[in-house]
């Protein structure tokens, strides 16, 4: 990923790591009913940005090489049916780390 992207899945990580245990405090504590109206928006919000950092990440998969012919199949398949914990792994595995450039044998 570039830094742009990282800083922004990163952010969107924070987010979520505040906005989940207050949302569930609220709603917990039966302040929902009267507050619905106001946490919407924050919902909203990291919807959007969680769906952005998600597309990210599968565009850093497809960018990048992997030694196995089957690896990015399965890096996908951990990414989107694992409810975010395969999302996770791959950040900190894969994502957060440069992409080894590519020499062309046009750039030698």
């Amino acid at each position: 990923m570039q830094r742009i992207e990282r800083y922004f899945v990163l952010g969107a990580l924070l987010y979520m790591a505040i906005y989940v245990p207050i949302s569930l405090y609220i709603v917990g504590s039966g302040l929902i009913g009267d507050r619905f109206l106001l946490i919407m928006p924050f919902h909203l919000l990291g919807m959007l940005l969680n769906f952005v950092a998600l597309a990210l990440t599968i565009r850093d998969l497809y960018l990048r090489s992997f030694p196995g012919e089957n690896d990015k199949l399965t890096w996908l398949l951990l990414i989107l049916l694992t409810g975010g914990i395969g999302w996770l792994v791959y950040m900190f595995k894969h994502a957060l780390k440069r992409r080894p450039t590519r020499i062309s044998s046009a750039d030698r």
